[in-house]
């Protein structure tokens, strides 16, 4: 069975299950209690049928036989219709299995009078008993005489399971206690909402506010082990950076010096190459600074127009084409400088392999319903090979082997725009964009940014 037919939280789940028990609980026992209700009522209405007849028949028992007819016609009413006969109005003599209390109380009841026989059967309901849910009940009791008391009176046929008030305090019970384990439940779940934003917000940007270690037991371990592990992760790309700093910052002193030694140089041809392979390396040791900014970025967010701030991102590339699909609004609270750096980056890699960057910016929705501004943009390259799609994001990667600037850049070009992205809630994706034919015609980035 598919997974969307379950929940995929567990809140769902655990209301599932609440409801559910809930609703099975209080079926079981409106049943059962109205099993034992119907079976009491029952009998109860058995005992008093049983009296009632019992006092007729040793009243008639005790009158003459002369005045026994007009006796019963006078006794005689709606709820219990009495005849005197010479035959029983009951053909058989063993009554039915749910009459057989009945015959059973009357016998109890008449040890007292000279009776040979007692028969219990039921007749055809007329429509209006029929309408009325009731059922004609005939009792026949034979004296030693030969005579026969014939009784008829009508009895409930069936009682309902639950009566309207019955179902509507059930109703309203099971609605309160629902609402009072919901109100317990968000309560307990907030704090690992909490914990899952933030979880969220540190895989993106590396940081997250302190949680508050309060709740439950199991909730405030669970914060306190992710305050420490947050603060450990801390350590560990402080550290990380202050060293990458202090490496690159301490090698332009040296590069510096083999500089200026190469311009007292005599040799043209090996001054060139040794200045040539200097700016290679002031140009490395200057993105790496940037990529350590980056990963450290403390610049605050704002809110910013984020049509306006693609234009400047690529204004500097002539090959740059921007359209634009909707009418916005186009605002969102970002990083102004790390988001438009990214985005930059992105623009020069279109440019630098594919010849041209095609930007599109435009307003969607994610997979959850979720609004989002997507950023496409599409080159003229060779593309990138799958299963190197991931790994082009890494510090340092390139797919070009050679170390050559020219021709692979330092390779950290991806890896900050995706640091700078990820800071903003977002994320940027790598395609390759495939012709009628099947072969590559370029490759696409899409940034996803939320609203």
């Amino acid at each position: 069975m598919s997974r969307r037919f379950f929940p995929d939280s567990i809140l769902a789940w655990l209301l599932l299950i609440l409801i559910t028990g809930v609703l099975a609980s209080q079926a079981v026992t409106m049943l059962l209690h109205n099993l034992n209700r119907n079976e009491v009522l029952l009998h109860l209405e058995d005992q008093r049928a049983a009296e009632r007849i019992a006092a007729l028949t040793v009243f008639l028992d005790h009158t003459a036989p002369a005045l026994r007819r007009g006796v019963a016609d006078a006794m005689s009413g709606p709820s219990l219709d009495a005849r005197i006969s010479d035959r029983p109005l009951v053909a058989t003599a063993s009554a039915p299995r749910e009459l057989a209390p009945l015959a059973g109380a009357i016998a109890d009841r008449l040890k007292g009078v000279n009776w040979r026989e007692i028969r219990v059967g039921s007749g055809q309901p007329s429509e209006k008993e029929a309408a009325a849910e009731l059922v004609p009940i005939r009792v026949a009791i034979g004296l030693f005489d030969g005579s026969w008391l014939n009784f008829e009176f009508p009895m409930v046929a069936s009682l309902p399971w639950a009566s309207p008030q019955l179902l509507g305090l059930t109703v309203g019970s099971v609605v309160a206690v629902l609402g009072l384990c919901l109100y317990a439940l968000l309560r307990l779940m907030r704090p690992l909402e909490r914990l899952t934003r933030a979880a969220e917000t540190l895989g993106r940007s590396g940081t997250a506010q302190q949680l508050p270690e309060t709740g439950v037991g199991e909730v405030r371990r669970a914060a306190i082990a992710f305050n420490k592990m947050q603060a450990r992760i801390g350590r560990l790309i402080e550290d990380r950076l202050q060293m990458i700093a202090a490496i690159s910052h301490d090698l332009k002193t040296p590069i510096t010096r083999l500089r200026l030694r190469a311009e007292l140089m005599d040799d043209e041809e090996t001054r060139r190459k040794l200045v040539k392979d200097l700016d290679e390396m002031e140009a490395m040791i200057g993105s790496t600074l940037a990529f350590a900014r980056e990963e450290g970025n403390p610049e605050p967010a704002a809110r910013i127009d984020l049509r306006a701030l693609v234009k400047e991102a690529g204004e500097h590339q002539p090959a740059m084409r921007l359209g634009i699909a909707g009418t916005g609004p186009w605002e969102l609270a970002a990083q102004p400088l790390a988001l438009k750096r990214a985005i930059a980056n992105l623009i020069d890699n279109a440019v630098k392999y594919g010849g041209e960057a095609v930007v599109n910016l435009s307003r969607g929705q994610d997979s959850d319903g979720n609004a989002r501004f997507e950023i496409r943009i599409d080159d003229r390259g060779p593309g990138i090979p799958p299963a190197e799609m991931e790994r082009v994001f890494r510090p340092f990667y390139r797919l070009e082997a050679s170390r050559n600037r020219e021709s692979g850049g330092t390779g950290l070009g991806l890896a900050i725009a995706r640091s700078a992205i990820l800071a903003q809630g977002g994320d940027v994706e790598l395609h390759n964009r495939a012709g009628a034919d099947g072969a590559i015609q370029g490759l696409t980035a899409r940034v996803l940014l939320p609203v």
